[in-house]
């Protein structure tokens, strides 16, 4: 799809997200290792969040979401990692949009590769959860 002018391509919002979920993938697999104090985050965000709704799993509790559920989530999601990139915390805001692309990635359109992708995305998510159990905010966080 092209802008009127020809001159640049324009994404509808189900390639956006694409290429979104794909780089996000990408930055996760190589950077993982590299910034665990990232991971730490996201696995706390994630932990609490499956916590307070009781659900054993982050996969379990995005397939609990009400579409309502989701719609609160999301909107609660994007207000929050909004106000810490302002703050310029950005592995914070980069551990919520995580998790947002993560609850969006089942919505899309049946994609094989972001089903596939999404899989991945929630194991990744899993073993963030058990690295920041292993290391709870009582211990130093990892650096």
């Amino acid at each position: 799809m092209t802008n009127k002018d020809n001159s640049t391509p324009t994404l509808t919002p189900e390639e956006f997200f694409k290429v979104r979920f794909i780089n996000l993938f990408k930055d996760l697999g190589e950077n993982a290792t590299k910034d665990p104090e990232t991971i730490w985050l996201i696995g706390s965000l994630a932990g609490s969040i499956i916590e307070e709704n009781q659900k054993k799993s982050w996969k379990e509790f995005k397939l609990s979401l009400s579409k309502d559920a989701y719609d609160r989530l999301l909107a609660a999601l994007k207000s929050q990692g909004n106000n810490l990139a302002q703050q310029k915390n950005f592995k914070a805001a980069y551990a919520v949009e995580t998790l947002a692309i993560s609850i969006i990635a089942p919505t899309m359109k049946k994609d094989e590769h972001l089903a596939k992708g999404n899989k991945l995305l929630d194991g990744m998510i899993g073993d963030a959860i058990e690295f920041y159990r292993s290391k709870p905010a009582t211990n130093s966080k990892p650096n």
